[in-house]
Parts: C-alpha cells; sequence; structure tokens
C-alpha cells in the first residue's frame, strides 16, 4: 500500500557527545564564557548536563581540536582568544552520516599508508622511542578510553617520524578518540572492544612498529593497510547504509 503523503529518508538523530559539542560551542561563541576564562572542568559539565564522562571528553575533544579551548598547565582548559578556524576540521557533526564515515576512513587509509611508508626511511632512534613508549601505554591500558588515547598516539607517532608536517596537522584532525569510537562497531560493548585493542590491534601495532624499525617502508605500508582496512573496530558495513 502506498504512503498517502511525502517522504524522505530519516537521519540518525545526533549523539550526545554532537548535542554538547553543540551547546558548549554556543556558550564559548555567545561570549557566555570569555576568552581567557577558565573553561569547567569534566565533572563540571557531566554534572551539569546530565551526561557520562565520555561523552563530555568526546565533546571537549571536539572543542580543543576547533580551536576554541586550550588547556594550560595549572588552569586546566581555557577559551581561545580570537581562535582561528582551521582550514580542515572535521566536527562531530559530521560524523552522523555514514557515507561521510566511509569517504573520511578511505581519505585517512591513504594518508597513513604513505606515512608509514615514509617513517620507515625516515625514522630516527628518538622516533622508534616515542613510538615504543606508545606501545607500551597501550599494553597498560585499563579501559576503552586509555586505549583509543594510546592508539591515536601511535599513529601520529608514526606520522611525526614520516618528517612531514602535513601528515602531522592531517592526521591530529584525522585521529581523534570522537572520529575513533564513530568508526567503532556498534554490535560490540565496552569489554569487546577493549579485549580487540588489547589482543588484534596491538599485536598489529607491534609488526608495524618492527617493519619501520627495520626500514622496510614497503612492508609498513602494506601492514598499516591491512590494519586499516579491517573491520573489527568498524561499523561501515552496507547493511548501515
Amino acid at each position: 500500500m502506498a504512503i498517502p503523503f511525502e517522504t524522505e529518508a530519516l537521519e540518525a538523530a545526533p549523539s550526545l557527545a554532537t548535542m554538547l559539542t553543540r551547546k558548549l560551542r554556543e556558550e564559548i561563541e555567545s561570549r557566555r564564557i570569555k576568552s581567557g576564562e577558565r573553561f569547567p572542568s569534566d565533572a563540571e559539565i557531566a554534572a551539569a548536563f546530565g551526561v557520562s564522562r565520555t561523552v563530555v571528553r568526546e565533546a571537549v575533544s571536539s572543542l580543543r581540536e576547533a580551536g576554541l579551548i586550550s588547556t594550560q598547565r595549572g588552569r586546566g582548559s581555557v577559551v581561545v582568544a580570537n581562535s582561528p578556524s582551521p582550514s580542515f576540521r572535521i566536527a562531530a557533526a559530521d560524523l552522523e552520516s555514514m557515507a561521510s564515515l566511509r569517504q573520511l576512513y578511505e581519505f585517512r587509509t591513504l594518508i597513513e599508508k604513505e606515512s608509514a611508508f615514509l617513517a620507515a626511511q625516515r625514522r630516527t632512534d628518538e622516533d622508534l622511542q616515542a613510538q615504543r613508549a606508545c606501545l607500551d601505554q597501550a599494553a597498560e591500558a585499563s579501559d576503552l578510553d586509555e586505549s583509543i588515547e594510546a592508539d591515536i598516539a601511535f599513529h601520529l607517532a608514526i606520522a611525526t617520524a614520516a618528517q612531514n608536517e602535513y601528515f602531522c596537522r592531517v592526521l591530529s584532525t584525522l585521529r581523534t578518540a570522537t572520529i575513533a569510537r564513530a568508526l567503532m562497531r556498534e554490535d560490540l560493548d565496552e569489554n569487546a572492544r577493549l579485549a580487540l585493542y588489547k589482543g588484534e590491534v596491538q599485536d598489529e601495532h607491534r609488526q608495524i612498529f618492527e617493519a619501520i624499525q627495520r626500514r622496510d617502508s614497503n612492508a609498513a605500508q602494506d601492514l598499516i593497510e591491512r590494519h586499516l582496512g579491517g573491520t573489527r573496530l568498524m561499523q561501515l558495513s552496507n547493511s548501515r547504509d
């Protein structure tokens, strides 16, 4: 039976992190929180809006990526005065569309493949130490958030070893906790996702590290492509379109 009214595809409701990001951005842009003022702590925001610390961390990460807040030693987060909008930025609101996520993932894979290739050629002993520290951080992670942070740090350490500042700039935007969570499989609970990080993901990171360590560019590139091309942490299946 035909439906007797106009229809259109419905988009998924914004996530809590997306809605909180928008609200906090409004507070900053309306100057209710002024430039140079201390930004509320994660605990204060969580209590005020009735959301979890994880949601708050994702929202605050988005604000930091947008250049709206920065972290100062001894003060925590503060609102940045006259912060310019970066030329390349991905906000939490951009992650609601599955098509956008897929395009983002394809773009990130291309960047990271070349980053790994060059890192194997150009890496220094200091670069290896930084990457090894990220592997150690991942091994010691006790929850999913810590595992995600270690994962992000490892990939950014590879970009640093490639000695190309533009890789670092782009991957600093592409490699965020907000995006990492958006790309995760929704059919797995928190413990299952953590198990993936503590198992297969860490093993693959070690293999990539070893290829970079022995300066095997082709192996490093192939390994990171296989690592990123897997669907263990992905929700980009055709059934989600």
